[in-house]
């Protein structure tokens, strides 16, 4: 992990010495962070000056993951300090340092597998039909809290029959 988490940080270090030069001003740089989890590649979060990338992803997308999401969540980072806070996420200003700073495409999402990053390990049964649902563990945690979440078909309230064992066939 400390390799990819050195890659990550050279990487960003590229891309703000790049935005440096083409726009003439310094940045402040982001703190780094390689611990999401899921379906996202990467986050950026505005007001704490972070940027979170998913070591799963990264290690499975390497390449595309270092040139193409990396920047991307810096463009974020950077559209925010330009232009203020009531700028459209993947808006025109977001687009505009994609490509005319980075040279990239500004594709908005990614097109990984998430097959390994996203797992789901707590079964939940519609009781209309009985067919099970494995939640992953952000919304099982929500609805230990409260959070209810209903059956597609027929929009019953799941209920939770437990934590799916590692070999599990439903896992």
């Amino acid at each position: 992990m400390t390799s990819d988490l050195h890659q990550l940080q050279q990487r960003v270090i590229e891309l703000y010495a790049q935005a440096e030069k083409r726009l003439n001003r310094r940045f402040q740089k982001p703190y780094i962070r390689l611990d999401l989890k899921g379906q996202t590649a990467g986050q950026a979060w505005i007001e704490k000056r972070q940027l979170r990338f998913n070591p799963v992803l990264l290690n499975e997308n390497r390449d595309h993951f270092l040139k193409q999401t990396v920047a991307h969540e810096v463009a974020h980072l950077l559209a925010y300090e330009l232009y203020g806070p009531r700028i459209r996420a993947h808006g025109r200003e977001w687009q505009s340092i994609m490509m005319a700073v980075f040279q990239l495409p500004a594709d908005r999402c990614h097109s990984y597998d998430t097959q390994r990053s996203s797992r789901r390990d707590w079964l939940y049964q519609c009781q209309c039909q009985g067919k099970t649902i494995p939640l992953g563990t952000t919304r099982h945690n929500r609805s230990q809290k409260g959070t209810v979440y209903l059956c597609t078909t027929c929009r019953a309230p799941l209920k939770y029959l437990g934590k799916i064992q590692a070999g599990s066939e439903e896992a």
